[in-house]
Formats: C-alpha cells, structure tokens, sequence
C-alpha cells in the first residue's frame, strides 16, 4: 500500500496519498487510486433505493475501496434521526462483514455516534471525519476508541487533547494542502506527525 496520508478527501482522483470519498453512484476506481463509498446522513432526507443499496454494497467489494463512509449522524440536515441511524446501521454492518473501517460524518451527534458503538461492540475501527468539535467531547469520542481526523478547521485545544495513536489527518473539501494542515497540527503536538499520521493511517485501514 502506497503511504497515504490524507484520509478522507473529496477532490477528485488521482490523489495517490489519499483515500478518495465518492457516492455509490460515482463510483468509478482508477488504477492505484484507494476509496471509500459511503451514503452520507444527508442523502436520508430522500429515498435511498434498493438500486442504490445494490451499488453501495458491490462498489464496497471492491478492492480498491479500503473504507466504508462516510456515514453518520447529522442533527442540524438530513432525514429524521431514525432514518438516519437505520442508513448508518446498515452501512456499519457491511464494514463489519467486509472488515473495513468506518468514516463517520458527525454534527452533534456524538453522544448517538458513543452509544452506537456501546451497542453494536463493533470489531472494525471507527474515525469522525474533519472533527472541530471541543477537548471535552474529542476525549469523550477517543476514550471510547474512536480515531479523530483533522483537516484546516479545528479547535486547537482538541487536537492538543487527542492521543497522538487516534490523530489523522485530511483535506476532505479543502484547498489547503494536506503537507500544512499536518504542519499545523505538528505545531500543537511539539513535533513532526508526518511519520506518525502515515502509520497511524496505516493502522487505521488494516494494512
């Protein structure tokens, strides 16, 4: 596997130092290039088709897609919340078969997103995407095991609070990049987290 350090972006491929994120539907795989293939909580205010579904579970398969996501809870836009959890249930059970990690999109749902994971005790490991969220709840989330991803916008508090072992790093929709947000996030922990995000981007996927 080629050393990826940007774990969630949504520029369009190539990105080889990236995990690329794209809809069922647009997914397309280039050589070389890794993805993951998710329905966003967004998508819960429309119906999600057994068509849909049938391309979200064969685009998974592939194996050029390393993770599944993102997926989430979304409190403030999509569908209702129990449509909402029944999409991301099914997306979490599909990485649980399929033995890969969970990128989760979050908007104040962390305490849902903790008790999910309570529940369901899943086996695969679980990152929020572009966390800016406070220290308090960035404890909350990784005392429970679940990694956080940063991108250009973030508390600089909460990534100080975040173990360096649960810390990746991102551009998702950003034009910064990834090189500088990893040197403002080394900034915060006193030192270069090139080597540690690449292996902790490593241990995240499996690989």
């Amino acid at each position: 596997m080629q050393n990826i350090i940007d774990i969630h972006t949504h520029h369009p491929a190539p990105q080889p130092e990236a995990l690329v994120c794209v809809t069922p539907e647009n997914f397309s795989p280039i050589e070389g290039q890794l993805y993951s293939v998710g329905i966003h909580p967004w998508e819960t205010g429309n119906e999600i088709t057994e068509e849909i579904w049938h391309r979200f579970d064969e685009a998974c398969r592939h194996p050029q897609v390393a993770a599944i996501g993102e997926c989430g809870i979304d409190l403030v836009k999509g569908g209702p919340l129990f449509r909402q959890m029944q999409v991301m249930k099914r997306q979490i059970d599909l990485s649980e078969e399929l033995e890969k990690p969970l990128v989760i999109h979050n908007v104040h749902a962390h305490d849902i997103i903790i008790g999910l994971k309570k529940d369901l005790k899943p086996a695969q490991q679980w990152m929020i995407h572009g966390f800016r969220g406070k220290p308090t709840v960035a404890t909350m989330l990784t005392d429970n095991g679940i990694w956080l991803s940063f991108n250009d916008k973030f508390n600089d508090a909460a990534v100080s609070k975040t173990p360096e072992e649960l810390i990746l790093a991102e551009t998702d929709e950003s034009e910064t990049p990834i090189a500088d947000i990893i040197t403002t996030l080394s900034s915060l922990k006193g030192h270069d987290l090139t080597g540690t995000i690449i292996a902790n981007t490593r241990k995240f996927l499996g690989k």
